[in-house]
């Protein structure tokens, strides 16, 4: 179970537990140490714990943009502290890297997971494998009778890397799109 504080937690959860290589997803942890200017020790608890299926560790601040500088700060604090028995890498993530665009399209990826239709994910991979460059979203879906699983097929799709958006924006039957290689 995942918790959220904030909506912006709430958007940085679901773009990581849409990300393929995330193997766990923890909330509220860990508790790291550092000392202020005057030498006192303070905690401070990250609001995510990632492990990714490499087995690396990132724990996970989510933080406003406008507290960057402070929150990096006390990064470069807690590195002074040995925590490489707890995390590899320290991680803030703001409303910049967690847009309502990401958070749509991660939405979108792990709904598709629930709904895995193997018949609809082998056309819509046959479809896009005969389409030459880049094409639509859409183009996929044409006389489709199951246009529900057809449109979950082509997310599990992109999910799996074997289609990729052509932006970063918030993804439709407009965004192009084009086979991996």
């Amino acid at each position: 179970m995942v918790y959220h504080e904030s909506e912006l937690e709430h958007r940085v959860s679901t773009i990581t537990q849409a990300r393929s290589d995330v193997r766990e997803l923890h909330s509220q942890f860990p508790v790291l140490p550092f000392a202020d200017d005057d030498g006192v020790v303070h905690k401070h608890t990250f609001d995510f714990y990632v492990v990714f299926n490499d087995g690396h560790r990132v724990a996970v601040a989510v933080k406003h943009a406008r507290k960057q500088k402070q929150i990096l700060e006390m990064f470069e604090r807690i590195a002074r502290e040995d925590f490489s028995h707890v995390v590899d890498d320290l991680r803030l993530m703001t409303e910049e890297d967690a847009t309502y665009d990401a958070f749509y399209n991660a939405h979108e990826i792990l709904r598709s997971r629930e709904h895995f239709d193997e018949t609809e994910y082998k056309t819509a991979r046959s479809i896009a494998g005969q389409l030459v460059g880049r094409f639509r979203f859409g183009e996929l879906l044409r006389d489709c009778s199951e246009l529900g699983a057809r449109r979950n097929a082509v997310w599990q799709l992109i999910d799996h890397g074997l289609l990729v958006p052509l932006s970063t924006e918030r993804i439709s039957e407009l965004t192009w799109l084009k086979a991996s290689s």
